[in-house]
């Protein structure tokens, strides 16, 4: 005997109990829990589509830059397999780039250059060496500068910014210099750092410049970022920097590497768009975007002719 496939129809009671059931679900809006009984918002699911959609878009965005930047140039890069250069082709491409280097401040012993480096902090060299002829003409030796007043010391000195801590700084160096030293400045590093306003960096920069200790290399802005795209540091702190350069290069070009990594940093390897196409460092380079152009020699000459025109006018070391 066969069943009949329509169902009987429900009877009124069971209809009424099946509306009570629907009516007591929670809201897909808007859920209680039991055990907070805070309301949870469940967001709709076209607000959760767009901000997957945004989320999508922020990704692609971010991956067509990256594609930019590896394929910068006419041709694809040939980056070498190891991810350090070699310390070696380095120091003999930049000797050959910057064959003389040079500071960037003026001065004419090692207390005026140890004033400028103290002022250039946060400031640029050339806003420096706009201050400083000023400076020292009012206040020519330690002495001087030692018991000047501070108001007319930060009036001249404030277009350098922070000029109420450099007045400080300088004045208060000038004092210990003449108290300690004669107003002298230190030949060691351990006896210069003790000097107000003055850190690792600027100890470096007045050893190796005016009295020729190679005390170890500066770092800087420019120096750091070098050596991190050319591998031969991992590090971030200016003194764990430095500690990694030193190891890659013998004492005896300290001197002359720490001004030719500031120089290469700040003219061709820059921030924000590095001349690869003419760096002479390219071939070992393990951040190159885009390949050469000419030999690495014939890149070297033509960086060492630009560095001859910048350094004249500046002590050279």
């Amino acid at each position: 005997m066969k069943r009949s496939s329509k169902r009987a129809p429900k009877s009124e009671a069971h209809q009424k109990r099946t509306v009570q059931v629907i009516a007591a679900k929670p809201s897909p809006v808007a859920l209680r829990s039991k055990r907070s009984k805070k309301a949870l918002v469940v967001t709709p699911l076209s607000t959760r589509a767009k901000k997957l959609s945004k989320r999508g878009k922020a990704q692609r965005s971010k991956a067509a830059q990256r594609g930019k930047a590896a394929q910068r140039g006419k041709a694809a890069v040939a980056r070498p397999r190891r991810l350090r250069a070699d310390a070696g082709a380095v120091l003999e491409r930049l000797s050959r780039a910057i064959p003389q280097p040079h500071v960037e401040l003026a001065f004419d012993n090692a207390w005026q250059l140890l004033i400028a480096v103290i002022l250039s902090a946060q400031s640029t060299d050339r806003r420096v060496n706009q201050v400083t002829p000023e400076v020292f003409r009012r206040w020519p030796n330690p002495a001087a500068l030692a018991a000047a007043d501070v108001a007319e010391v930060e009036e001249v000195i404030k277009s350098t910014g922070f000029f109420r801590n450099k007045t400080r700084a300088i004045t208060q160096a000038s004092a210990l210099l003449v108290s300690r030293f004669g107003g002298e400045v230190p030949r060691t590093l351990d006896e210069l750092v003790e000097v107000p306003g003055v850190a690792r960096k600027t100890a470096n920069v007045v050893l190796g410049a005016a009295h020729r200790v190679a005390s170890g290399i500066v770092v800087d802005t420019h120096a750091g970022r070098v050596g991190q795209r050319l591998g031969l540091t991992r590090e971030l702190q200016p003194e764990k920097i430095e500690r990694d350069l030193c190891a890659h290069f013998p004492a005896e070009h300290w001197i002359g590497m720490s001004h030719r990594l500031v120089l290469h940093g700040r003219y061709v390897c820059t921030a924000r768009a590095p001349a690869c196409v003419d760096c002479p460092l390219n071939e070992v380079c393990p951040s190159r975007l885009v390949p050469p152009e000419g030999t690495w020699e014939e890149r070297a000459e033509q960086q060492a002719r630009d560095m001859a025109l910048r350094s004249e006018g500046f002590a050279r070391v």
